[in-house]
């Protein structure tokens, strides 16, 4: 038989390790570490770097990146995998960790076009800000389809259940006693039916509190440093068919300026037709 005749999947996945810019008290471009993308025909890639380090602003012991993409023998679902790691990581001695995983699993049915998420395997081990350490309490069912067995017969940008969590997220937040103007202004967009349709995404987190955070500068999975600037932890952005983890996003205004991003994981694709 010609094969062809068959359907099939376009794969796309990316992760990286980290990277961004900084704008002070130097202009310069942190390369993307450890970076890998797969191959439109699936298969593997990964990418692994020793110990690296910027000045005595960023460093880290080793980071890795690894996605495989491929056919489940189970029940013939294109399942993709992408997994990013940073361990000893240590950012201006104000944000460091052990280790830091992200890991997003896809799977997309033969038949139908929308598919099961998972988060399991994410994780943050031994996180310290600005000294203290603190537990990211993580939510990842966020995706979780009712019955597992089951794939969805909807976008989650179109599933009120996930819809309710991101709302609920972005109240919690915006309406905090002591939220910065900033906050609001940044995220209340996400309880407005028009703006995301507008927009095409919601943006949430896995993190629904962090534990142990100093009072009055934590809000949902936003943390604020004072004289460093603000730790975004557990960021997801979801579009009608694609998903992008960030563990660690941090938006500098200290001593030190710019906006770095670690431990990143992104995987969408498409059967066709």
């Amino acid at each position: 038989m010609e094969a062809s005749t068959h359907r099939v999947f376009y794969y796309h996945a990316d992760a990286s390790a980290f990277g961004g810019q900084l704008t002070h008290p130097i202009e310069k471009i942190v390369p993307t570490q450890a970076s890998s993308s797969l191959a439109q025909a699936g298969g593997h890639a990964s990418s692994r770097i020793g110990p690296f380090r910027l000045d005595d602003i960023v460093s880290c012991d080793g980071a890795y990146t690894e996605i495989f993409g491929g056919v489940n023998k189970k029940n013939g679902a294109w399942t993709t995998l992408v997994t990013s790691v940073v361990e000893g990581l240590n950012l201006l001695e104000v944000v460091t960790a052990d280790r830091v995983v992200s890991r997003v699993a896809v799977e997309h049915p033969r038949d139908g076009y929308y598919p099961k998420v998972s988060f399991v395997g994410s994780q943050f081990e031994n996180l310290r800000i600005a000294g203290v350490k603190v537990n990211p309490v993580l939510d990842r069912d966020l995706l979780a389809s009712p019955d597992e067995n089951k794939f969805p017969d909807r976008s989650f940008i179109d599933d009120k259940s996930f819809i309710g969590k991101a709302i609920d997220q972005s109240r919690r937040m915006i309406e905090a006693e002591t939220a910065p103007d900033w906050l609001r202004t940044r995220y209340s967009w996400v309880n407005s039916e028009e703006e995301r349709k507008r927009k095409g995404y919601v943006l949430c987190s896995l993190v629904e509190q962090v534990e142990g955070a100093r009072q009055g500068s934590s809000y949902g999975h936003v943390i604020h440093v004072p004289d460093f600037g603000n730790i975004f932890l557990g960021e997801l952005s979801v579009t009608r068919n694609s998903f992008r983890l960030t563990m660690i996003r941090v938006e500098m205004g200290c001593i030190a300026d710019g906006n770095l991003s670690f431990v990143t994981s992104t995987s969408n694709g498409m059967p066709m037709p």
